[in-house]
Order: structure tokens, then sequence, then C-alpha cells
């Protein structure tokens, strides 16, 4: 055992392992010289003499960084992001990965455009940052812009915006078939009148999901209707609301996720409680559980994507414009009956 008030090195950790230090540093370091059986005995040596690692150290000498950036996007309301689980479950797949590879995460965001890109500008200057992630994918993004012209290795959540996407790669999932398969749940169960529900159609999942609903409505030979909802302004998205309700009397909304489907049903209930409707939302999070009635979601496997995401920016593969793909299902609930 080490002594009281001895600062544990990687001597110690080494000494106990049975290897060398140099070979713990490797191990350490996820070398893949060292095996696996080494790796193991030097992880449970650390565990014992409860050893972290100096990385801002190790950064130093080696001039490299072993902090993988995570960009969140904005938001027209800061809650609804830190609400949102589909963010905390991504991270968690990300951190998980990050952990074993020896990297640690931090975080970017901002209450505006300008914000997140000052944000961002110091996370890749100050040095300690050369790989990220941004969960999400919008058009004309000057963040992105700004991290392509820096060649910093990253991995968008999301699809390619632009015909040259630098040093990206991507991890997605099949957006537009996943909102053709939402549409076409709900016309299995009767509907005909269908209205897509998203709030920045600049995000490239929202447009996609809307693209595959549209599609879907289009081979049926039925009109495709988009909603527009905002999270700050009730009374505009009710009027908005009425004027959908207005024109039937049983009507079913595919929504953009399953924050803002539990906030429809909260302004159905305010304005129209009556009316016979469905709703399918995405993400499957918890939220989909508690709500009431229960909803119907496509889960788009959140932790897979943060998993994904962070195996392919500590991958020495090349950028590529084609994402890895993870695949969705739809999670029948309450909220889908079938029409009466």
């Amino acid at each position: 055992m080490v002594e009281e008030g001895h600062v544990v090195t990687i001597k110690d950790v080494a000494r106990l392992a049975g290897v060398s230090p140099s070979t713990a540093s490797r191990a350490i370091n996820n070398s893949d010289m060292i095996s696996q059986a080494t790796k193991r005995r030097v992880k449970k040596a650390m565990q014992a003499l409860d050893y972290s690692p100096n990385y801002s150290a190790q950064n130093l000498v080696k001039r490299q960084s072993n902090t993988v950036g995570i960009i969140l996007p904005v938001r027209e309301d800061q809650d609804s992001l830190g609400n949102n689980p589909f963010f905390m479950q991504i991270i968690q797949g990300i951190a998980a990965v990050c952990t074993d590879k020896g990297y640690m995460v931090g975080l970017a965001t901002g209450r505006s455009a300008a914000e997140l890109l000052t944000n961002v500008q110091s996370m890749i200057r100050s040095g300690n940052i050369d790989k990220l992630i941004f969960l999400y994918s919008k058009t004309d993004d000057q963040v992105f812009d700004f991290v392509k012209r820096q060649r910093v290795d990253c991995v968008v959540v999301g699809q390619s915006t632009t015909k040259d996407p630098g040093n990206a790669k991507f991890v997605n999932n099949n957006n537009h078939q996943a909102g053709y398969d939402a549409a076409a749940f709900l016309l299995q169960k009767g509907y005909e009148a269908i209205v897509y529900a998203y709030t920045d159609m600049a995000e490239l999942v929202q447009a996609e999901r809307y693209k595959g609903y549209a599609e879907l409505m289009a081979s049926k030979a039925l009109v495709a209707q988009a909603f527009c909802v905002t999270l700050k302004d009730d009374r505009k998205s009710q009027k908005q609301l009425l004027d959908q309700l207005a024109k039937r009397s049983k009507v079913a909304f595919v929504v953009c996720d399953d924050v803002l489907a539990i906030h429809l049903q909260r302004l159905i209930k305010q304005v129209a409680a009556d009316t016979q409707l469905a709703i399918v939302s995405f993400n499957n999070s918890v939220l989909a559980e508690l709500a009431s009635p229960a909803l119907t979601s496509v889960d788009i496997f959140p932790y897979q994507l943060g998993e994904q995401a962070a195996e392919l920016v500590l991958s020495s593969a090349a950028p590529s414009p084609q994402p890895v793909l993870v695949p969705h299902q739809i999670i029948e609930r309450e909220s889908t009956p079938f029409i009466v």
C-alpha cells in the first residue's frame, strides 16, 4: 500500500501492475502495442491506488489534446435544451467511449449563434481541444464554417450541408425514411389529415423528417401541411393550432421531437380538448413515457449515435460526407389510437 501523504505516480502503478513505467504509460494511453490483459492489470492498479493521469501535463509535453469538444445547438428557449433527454443520452454515449480511450469531454453552447461561435473559437484557440462533435446539422452555420477553416477533426451528428465538408465525418439516422414511416404509421391508424409540427426547418434533421412525411402524403394524394410551433409565444401557437383544427375534427401530427409533442399536447388541451387526434414524435425519451397520453415515438437510439460519433472522431478514418447510419424504430403507445 502507498504511505499516507505520498503522491501516487506512474511508477507506483507500474510496480503494482508488475510492468515497467513505460508499459504502464502506454497502457493508460490505450496503445495498440499493449495487450488487453496488460491494460486490465494497469487499470486495476490505477483503481487500487486511486491514480488519475495528469492529462494537462501530458498534453503540454506532447503538444496535443486529449479532450473532445461537444457543440450543442442554439435553442430559442435554453430550458428546452437543458430539459431534453436526447442531448443527455447522446452525451453519455460520447463520454463512455471517450473515457474508455483516455479522453475527456468539454461542452460548448450559447444563447445565440454569435455567442456559440465565440465559445467554440475560444475552445479551439486555447489549444486544449482539437476534436469536435456537433450535435446538430444546420444550413449556413457560421460555427461549422469556422471549424472547417481551422481544419479541426470533427464529427457531425446529422448530414452534410455543403459539397466540401472539410475534415468532417458524419453519423446520422435516415431521417427522411423515419418521417415517411411515422406518417405511414398514422395512415394505417385511419388518419388522412396529418400535419407536420416543427420548430426550425433550418435544422436539417427537422427538414429531412418533413420531406419523408411529405413524400408519403404525396404518394397517397394527400395534402402535406407544416405547422411551426414557437415555444415562447403560446398565444401565437394557439391561434395557429385553432386554424389547423378548424378545418377538421380528426387530425394527427408528426412532431419533430418529444419535447415539442408534449408542448403540443398541452396546447391542444387548452384550445380543443374534445378533438380526436393522434401524435407520433421522435427520440423516444423518458418524456414520451411520462406524457399524457404516453407518446408513440420514433426511437433514434441517441446513446448509440453518441458512441458512433465518438468512435469516429477518435479514429484515423478519412473524412467522408457519407454518414455512419444508426437505425430507427417506432415505439407504439397510447397517443396513436385507431380513428373512430
